[in-house]
């Protein structure tokens, strides 16, 4: 490892490559792209991204480069590099290419850095595993402030409309303001809900593993629940089921279950969950709210929509809160929406209250957390509820404090700390997504809100132990 390496960034390094060890195997389309922009007569890497695939390669290796912007994409073995190579190529500060050098620069300050994360909010957002490296560089400034570059961008014979479009179409991600590497290893095991099935007494579940990897590392887990709980957990190992052969096997599990039964499954491999999700017969729903409410919207598609779409303020915002109402509400809670007209928009947007009369106050918004003093404003009401309860003796309720965006967790990181300071509950589009898959049973919303306060109150913890300013008494 280079100087520039130092022992905190080898040690996130040696955290990755532990993780992916029983799996490396499997990673047969490995590929690395780029955006970069012109200082002085090279180009610097703004954002780089491995990706290690288990899949054949369905991507584009064409480049494209204006008179200051640079993007392309090289499988690995065009640049003569395996993963642990590159990395040390790219600390090294430059890495040779066929279309020229590439500079990757550190801070002046403080240097690379580099931070590990087992469970990349990309991959949750799928309910798969995704090992992520990331390595951080130099501060940069010029290439996301100066419209000049979306400018030239548009006027190339390849048309971009802005840089980021550029980053999207090259698979790199929403761009920061610190030039980065991110190794992303995916997962190497997967559920095919597309073809897997309840139907009577009978669970089909469909799974794929890397062909290279063994069927004996492979377990698919799974729990069985009947009438709004989980009445079995097992396994079966991957030898012990039906697989055909091709550049994914194909593994086939049949289970005696009840009727209208459904299933939350797990493909694991050496130990490691690496996708999970549920099975239900799509006949049948456990969940009475949702079996109702799909009578107006089947297969929850105009839900699903209005989150997925919901990323402007305006009538999007508006959608967005209804949308975590009805979500709200299968989820086991009474729900009242009170910022839906225009008398009431400075109220509360969501009350919610478990079936013990603890109470949710719930902001929901499409951009970041911190605009428009929206986590002020959250606490306020809060507030204002928790004396209305004190003042009505009913002081033993609790209320929890709760804002949902629709943004991802990785748009929102920014404001993640000071809503956790201030007690606030985070939800994110992750956390949505997830919330509808889990509606197919009839959720505990005692149970999740006695979960969500632990959330809250292990996220303060964190801060807790951080020394604080000293100030000077000048009374």
């Amino acid at each position: 490892m280079t100087e520039n390496a130092m022992p905190m960034i080898r040690q996130q390094i040696d955290r990755f490559f532990a993780a992916i060890e029983p799996f490396k195997e499997a990673y047969q389309n490995v590929h690395f792209s780029y955006l970069a922009f012109k200082t002085a007569n090279t180009f610097t890497i703004i954002q780089g991204r491995v990706i290690l695939n288990t899949g054949e390669a369905q991507e584009n290796f064409e480049h494209f480069q204006s008179q200051n912007l640079r993007a392309g994409r090289y499988r690995l073995s065009e640049l003569h590099h395996d993963v642990p190579t590159l990395i040390e190529c790219l600390l090294s500060g430059s890495l040779s290419t066929p279309h020229g050098e590439l500079k990757f620069e550190s801070n002046p300050m403080s240097g690379y850095q580099a931070t590990y994360d087992p469970l990349h909010p990309d991959g949750v957002k799928l309910q798969s595993r995704f090992n992520v490296l990331r390595i951080l560089g130099k501060h940069h400034e010029r290439w996301n402030r100066d419209p000049l570059l979306d400018w030239e961008l548009k006027g190339h014979s390849t048309p971009y409309d802005s840089i980021q479009e550029l980053a999207f179409d090259y698979q790199l991600g929403q761009l920061g303001e610190v030039s980065s590497l991110e190794i992303a290893a995916l997962n190497v095991a997967v559920l095919d809900f597309s073809q897997s099935s309840v139907s009577d007494t009978k669970a089909r579940i469909t799974s794929r593993l890397a062909s290279v990897l063994s069927l004996e590392k492979f377990t698919l887990g799974y729990q069985v629940f009947s009438l709004g709980r989980v009445i079995a957990r097992s396994s079966l190992r991957g030898d012990a089921m039906m697989w055909t052969s091709g550049l994914f096997r194909e593994g086939v599990a049949e289970i005696e279950v009840p009727q209208a039964a459904v299933l939350h499954c797990f493909a694991s491999y050496a130990g490691a969950v690496q996708h999970h999700g549920w099975v239900a017969d799509p006949s049948t729903v456990q969940n009475v709210r949702r079996a109702a409410y799909e009578a107006f919207d089947p297969k929850l598609e105009t839900l699903g929509d209005i989150v997925a779409k919901a990323q402007q303020k305006g009538q999007q915002a508006r959608d967005l809160e209804s949308a975590v109402a009805w979500l709200v509400w299968m989820m086991g809670f009474s729900v009242v929406q009170l910022g839906a007209v225009p008398r009431t928009q400075d109220f509360a947007d969501l009350i919610a209250t478990t079936p013990n009369g603890h109470f949710a106050v719930v902001e929901c918004t499409t951009g970041l957390l911190k605009a428009e003093n929206k986590l002020g404003l959250l606490l306020q009401r809060t507030e204002a509820v928790r004396r209305a309860l004190d003042a009505s003796n009913h002081r033993h309720l609790r209320v929890l404090p709760v804002v949902v965006t629709s943004r991802m967790k990785t748009e929102i990181a920014a404001d993640i700390e000071q809503a956790e300071k201030l007690g606030i509950l985070v939800l994110s589009r992750e956390n949505l997504d997830l919330a509808i898959s889990q509606t197919l049973v009839m959720p505990n919303a005692d149970q999740i809100y006695d979960e969500a306060e632990q959330t809250v109150r292990t996220a303060q913890e964190k801060y807790r132990a951080e020394p604080q300013l000293p100030f000077e008494n000048n009374g």
